[in-house]
């Protein structure tokens, strides 16, 4: 498999009235994403009907129309164990094109009308999506030639100044990041480690699907389970740094948020805010449970990053109150969302949260 190319682009940090993350001469967060999403026309046997749960895409069309505060180093789709998925067709090319168009058709708008945005963000295909391979407990995973896309966050990594971080958002199995870490454990490659902060949605909870005794009876968690336990330990050890946001996109962003088709129409101003409402929308709202990563690490609505441990503990006291301070701020980030969503629709003169 060939990976395509990341397309960054180095802009000038723009500040935004509405509660930005990096003032003007701040570095962006770099990012690189993990998701099990894929095509949502796929048949297959979620809830939904499809190969993987769609709120994936909810939450990446979310993330674009928020790109211009992040630095975009990769995003990884179909990282998922579906086994329909061994003859489906290049997820990364349907994400080229899903998203890919749509945000090419917006960014000048969304470049006039706020600014940062880089002129191009690309897609590369999982390289466990044909294979459906899950970790191996016990394994010394010392050769990546089976794992491009390991390799090539690896490569990231090491091309970072010293003193660089990479947040890695990991939206479903832990697979990949946790074969990237025995790696560099068993290669002695702790430089690279340090270059890495994995920031996890729901690989664990104790109110939501999980319980107090068992905390990883959780869907991300028991996607691989071997995975998931390996990054945890290596969590506890002091290896990596692994923030737990549990089920706070779920119960705080997604279930405090607005409701109905009147204020979530709005946003198919423009391409970008349509695949984000039509991702997954049930329950009258929109199902981007997984953004929970990325509004953290901007880190000005609700909850940041110093409201959770970095040891991969997510204790019921702090999931609870972290999952009310979304809830609190559910507004402010979907009124967020639309307004970009129509300034990259429209191309009318961005007005932020604090503007009259």
């Amino acid at each position: 498999m060939k990976l395509l190319p990341f397309i960054t682009t180095l802009a000038v940090a723009f500040s935004l009235n509405a509660a930005p993350h990096a003032g003007a001469g701040e570095p962006k967060p770099k990012v690189w994403i993990y998701s099990d999403m894929s095509d949502g026309t796929l048949k297959g046997p979620t809830h939904m009907g499809t190969v993987n749960d769609p709120d994936d895409i909810s939450a990446m069309a979310g993330y674009l129309l928020m790109a211009n505060e992040f630095e975009t180093l990769g995003i990884v789709v179909a990282s998922t164990h579906r086994k329909e998925h061994r003859e489906t067709p290049d997820q990364a090319a349907w994400a080229n094109r899903h998203f890919g168009e749509a945000y090419r058709a917006e960014v000048a708008a969304l470049n006039k009308n706020i600014g940062g945005y880089p002129a191009e963000i690309r897609f590369t295909q999982s390289c466990i999506k044909e294979s459906s391979e899950r970790y191996a407990t016990g394994k010394v995973y010392e050769d990546l030639t089976k794992y491009p896309t390991v390799q090539s966050l690896l490569d990231t990594a090491t091309k970072q100044p010293d003193g660089a971080l990479i947040n890695v958002l990991c939206w479903g199995s832990l697979t990949e990041p946790a074969i990237l870490v025995n790696h560099c454990v068993a290669t002695k490659r702790m430089d690279v480690l340090k270059k890495l902060r994995f920031i996890a949605h729901w690989t664990d909870s104790s109110r939501n699907q999980g319980t107090p005794e068992h905390p990883e009876n959780v869907a991300n968690c028991r996607e691989d389970a071997a995975a998931c336990a390996y990054m945890k330990k290596s969590a506890r050890d002091g290896i990596i740094r692994y923030i737990e946001c549990g089920a706070i996109g779920q119960s705080g962003i997604v279930g405090g948020g607005p409701k109905g088709r009147a204020y979530f129409d709005a946003f198919k101003a423009g391409r970008l805010g349509t695949i984000f409402v039509e991702g997954k929308f049930v329950h009258g709202n929109v199902d981007h449970s997984d953004s929970a990563t990325y509004w953290v690490l901007l880190g000005n609505y609700g909850v940041s990053l110093n409201d959770i441990a970095s040891d991969g503990t997510n204790p019921p006291a702090v999931e609870a109150a972290n999952e009310q301070k979304f809830r609190e701020s559910s507004k402010r980030i979907h009124d967020e969302l639309l307004r970009r969503a129509k300034a990259a629709g429209r191309g009318f003169k961005f007005k932020s949260a604090n503007q009259p």
